[in-house]
């Protein structure tokens, strides 16, 4: 059975932790080892941590230290990993026994070894106390993942959820470090695998992605007005965003083996031909509409 790496980010994840790990420890394939980086959690994520690495030698909390955000914190964790695989893992949802199984036996068997390679899947959406809400959360929202493949798309309206996926050792030595000032990290490796044709999708349900107050990403399907009012009030953010998009991109196009991306310009004028051509299709061709349009407007007004 070959050995496969989990990389984990925490941060005052104390409500769910604890079943997130059994769920992890409860796995169908026993061979991995659980790197856990926490961010200074001021609540008891770290002690729980510490309890079940006496229990279950796997497991390894490997930082308690500030790291400063979610993008760090998932930097230091995934610096810690060795093996030739490497999932992550969200400190909050829970995972189906036979998520790594399942994972690993479809990337192994698509693993040529010479290029990097990321396999994504679906997420079941479920409330707080695991009660489903959506089986499906692409679907629910009316997202195509396949869209995802096409890594200009993955810019500015990325749908690949870290928490979901399992890539090779040559993304991460492709990847790694991290950016400082990117979008996400997910979005990163994604981005890294999509310009090599190396991002799958595999359409399956491998995680119960749990919807709570405290999430860093959500998953509700709320009416168009709605999100539009709601992504109006944090309209600071996503100018904020808007220049992690071109770190994102300014960063992808220092790596020789993204050409494909060389030919791609978003600031100054050409965001202007950027949002026409790319974006604004999307409002009427794809879904999360309020989100397109007010990309669609960051891009004209903020370059």
């Amino acid at each position: 059975m070959s050995h496969v790496d989990i990389a984990m980010a925490t941060y005052n994840g104390e409500a769910y932790i604890e079943e997130q790990l059994l769920s992890i420890i409860n796995q169908t394939y026993s061979s991995w080892t659980l790197y856990i980086s926490d961010d200074a959690s001021t609540d008891k994520t770290a002690d729980i941590i510490k309890q079940y690495e006496k229990l279950d030698s796997r497991i390894k909390l490997i930082n308690t230290a500030r790291q400063g955000g979610v993008v760090n914190n998932f930097n230091c964790a995934l610096n810690a990993t060795r093996a030739n695989y490497v999932l992550l893992a969200d400190q909050d949802d829970y995972w189906n026994s036979d998520r790594v199984e399942k994972l690993f036996s479809h990337i192994s068997e698509r693993d040529s070894l010479n290029k990097p390679l990321m396999v994504f899947s679906d997420l079941e959406v479920v409330d707080d106390k695991l009660v489903t809400i959506s089986d499906s959360f692409y679907k629910s929202n009316s997202i195509d993942p396949l869209k995802n493949l096409n890594p200009v798309q993955l810019l500015w309206k990325c749908s690949v959820y870290g928490c979901t996926t399992i890539f090779n050792r040559k993304l991460l030595e492709k990847c790694l470090p991290i950016p400082v000032g990117i979008t996400m990290h997910d979005n990163w490796l994604a981005l890294n695998a999509a310009t090599e044709s190396g991002l799958e999708y595999l359409d399956i349900r491998t995680i119960r992605y749990r919807q709570h107050s405290n999430n860093v990403v959500g998953g509700g399907n709320k009416g168009v007005l709605k999100k539009l009012l709601s992504l109006n009030k944090n309209i600071k953010k996503m100018m904020k965003y808007r220049e992690n998009i071109n770190t994102l991109l300014d960063e992808a196009k220092k790596i020789p083996s993204n050409e494909i991306l060389l030919g791609v310009e978003i600031k100054g004028k050409n965001s202007f031909g950027f949002s026409f051509k790319e974006i604004f299709p999307a409002i009427f061709l794809q879904s999360k509409k309020a989100y397109s349009i007010l990309i669609f407007i960051i891009f004209l007004v903020k370059r």
